[in-house]
């Protein structure tokens, strides 16, 4: 049996994904004082791909797309191992 058939069983187990659109950093302060129609800056611009994140590490980028009414990520770029793994 190969390796990779023994690990198969791993392929169904679900993991969180998380497409991150940016970050910033707010004082408890200025979320306790967040409002409806307020803006937060983030950290890229709005022409910048979005991460997808997966377990603490970028696997992947994209770019929003529209899907009948919904959104959804297209993937533009796989991050190779060596880039996931540099701070």
């Amino acid at each position: 049996m190969s390796d990779g058939n023994k690990l198969g069983f791993l392929a169904d187990l679900p993991v969180e994904v998380i497409i991150e659109l940016g970050r910033t950093r707010l004082t408890i302060r200025q979320l306790a004082e967040l409002d409806r129609d307020d803006v937060v800056d983030l950290s890229r611009g709005s022409d910048s791909p979005l991460d997808v994140v997966v377990g603490g590490k970028v696997l992947a980028r994209g770019e929003v797309v529209m899907v009948g009414d919904k959104m959804a990520l297209r993937i533009t770029e796989l991050v190779d191992e060596q880039a996931r793994n540099t701070p």
